[in-house]
């Protein structure tokens, strides 16, 4: 397995070298590279991280390169998490949209004139649509993912799990949509595993109570949350999303860690990381993925988060489960969001 992180000198990128050589997935016969993209004090950050990385995993660790520059990746396996993230200067999904599209679009254009046209491409910089859009357009749509699916269902089963009292790995969830507010979670395929089927039907059950909440009950948490946030009383603003419904805190919790830290380096570095250990396995399995739709499901043909069968080819088919009609509805509406936003997006620049 050979994988090059774009845009390794952030935070994202930094967390995600240290699990993949943390947990020991890839061999010394294996190449894991650094990729910069130019800004000044880049190379010198990945040169001293890669030695960093050595000293900390050498008796394990597999060759670690450093590349300044798009032209030189060669990992079979890509993940884009070069780019900005949300701050004072970008705050909408639309700027964030104006400042990374010129670098998704540089190294989409890059690999795909300079590769082998098997590379797989796990997108993790945001808008992670308009990441998956642009290198589906550069290179074969079935060999991109986003990673925002399988964070936001992780994200979900965790809640799940912490209200009901159990571990995630005991909570079956999917989160379907836009890796941002237009999320579908899947209630109709929430399961807990383990333990008595009434028990577990009764618990879930009971968190569903008041589920699918209007958009004036979201914009009075998130009004609230954010006043919080503005008077630095973080601790409230943790304790008021942690005793929200799962499908509220999914949404607004992770706006208070990126708040304190600056991105959820750790969160998105692992849900990353299920995608890549997915596309370097020896057999196929099931992760959330935003991927470039042609139909697959309910018709639609853009960007949508779905549950995909990976495997080191990419993805194969859609595993979506039954929905219900109100789910049905919802990612149809989703997706017709998403569409609109990608057009929009797809004209703006840096200075809009």
């Amino acid at each position: 397995m050979n994988v090059s992180i774009l845009g390794a000198a952030g935070e994202v990128g930094q967390a995600l070298a240290v699990h993949l050589l943390c947990g020991a997935f890839m061999t010394p016969t294996d190449t894991l590279q650094l990729v910069g993209h130019g800004p000044e004090g880049t190379e010198r950050t990945l040169l001293a991280e890669r030695v960093d990385l050595l000293d900390a995993f050498d008796e394990t660790a597999p060759n670690i390169e450093v590349a300044a520059t798009p032209d030189e990746v060669s990992g079979d396996s890509v993940i884009m998490a070069a780019g900005v993230t949300v701050s004072k200067q970008t705050r909408t999904r639309r700027e964030l949209a104006a400042k990374n599209r010129p670098l998704f679009e540089t190294f989409a254009s890059t690999i795909a004139r300079n590769g082998r046209g098997l590379e797989r491409v796990v997108v993790v910089a945001n808008p992670v649509e308009l990441g998956v859009e642009i290198f589906s357009r550069h290179l074969d749509r079935h060999r991109v993912l986003g990673m925002g699916a399988q964070q936001d269902s992780l994200r979900f089963a965790r809640a799940i799990a912490d209200v009901a009292g159990v571990h995630r790995h005991r909570v079956h969830a999917w989160v379907l949509g836009e890796h941002g507010e237009a999320q579908v979670p899947l209630w109709s395929d929430v399961r807990l595993l383990g333990g008595s089927p009434g028990d577990a039907g009764r618990i879930v059950e009971g968190l569903r109570t008041g589920s699918g909440h209007p958009a004036s009950e979201v914009e009075r948490h998130r009004s609230l949350v954010f006043e919080l946030l503005a008077a630095e009383r973080v601790r409230e603003a943790f304790d008021t999303v942690e005793a929200l419904p799962p499908e509220l805190r999914i949404m607004l919790e992770p706006f208070v860690t990126a708040h304190c830290l600056h991105s959820t380096p750790n969160a998105t570095a692992n849900a990353t990381l299920d995608l890549v250990l997915a596309l370097g396995g020896n057999r196929a399995s099931v992760v959330g993925a935003q991927v470039s739709l042609d139909g697959e499901v309910l018709g639609l043909d853009t960007v949508v988060g779905v549950p995909v069968l990976v495997d080191a080819l990419g993805w194969s088919r859609v595993e979506c489960p039954p929905l219900t009609g109100e789910e049905r509805e919802r990612l149809k509406e989703v997706a017709g969001a998403i569409r609109t936003n990608l057009a929009e997006w797809s004209g703006i620049t840096p200075e809009d």
